[in-house]
């Protein structure tokens, strides 16, 4: 029992750590140099601890800082794609579609809604923010859906928000 709550101490270090700088080129490598730790281990621990990669982690946190800046200022996305140190705004667009269900473009144009302004203070798991994000589906949608697959339609009400 004190192994686990050492080791999630350990993580939340990380993650502080992690989070302080965000502006910075993160490698998983220089995150386990500065944690003590293997980048094995580290990542295996994290991946324990916190139900997702570390890598991933960090993607997701880059990501969620920039949605301030987009909405709070004109700066071009390129530049945040690049404070961030993504490859190209190309592929800061696509990892932004996959993590916050909208591009950054849009996001830009949205109201700073409740469940945005959680994920920015780190309270919400941008994945919640995506399936919160797909469109509502009408009643012809569903039926269609029922007439498909009669046995799946408990899974196609869940995986469409219908419950």
């Amino acid at each position: 029992m004190r192994e686990k709550k050492y080791n999630e101490e350990v993580i939340d270090s990380v993650t502080e750590w992690i989070n302080n700088h965000l502006d910075q080129r993160l490698s998983i490598d220089d995150i386990a140099e500065k944690s003590g730790y293997s980048k094995w281990y580290l990542q295996k621990l994290f991946a324990r601890c916190r139900n997702e990669t570390l890598a991933r982690y960090i993607r997701k946190r880059k990501l969620a800082a920039c949605v301030h800046p987009l909405k709070s200022s004109n700066t071009p996305i390129i530049t945040l794609a690049m404070k961030y140190h993504f490859e190209s705004q190309q592929s800061f667009t696509r990892s932004f579609k996959q993590v916050m269900g909208c591009t950054p473009y849009v996001c830009r144009k949205r109201q700073l809604d409740p469940e945005t302004q959680a994920l920015l203070e780190g309270n919400i798991n941008p994945c919640e923010l995506c399936r919160q994000a797909q469109p509502a589906v009408n009643n012809h949608n569903r039926f269609t859906s029922a007439r498909l697959d009669i046995r799946n339609i408990d899974t196609a009400e869940a995986c469409n928000g219908l419950r």
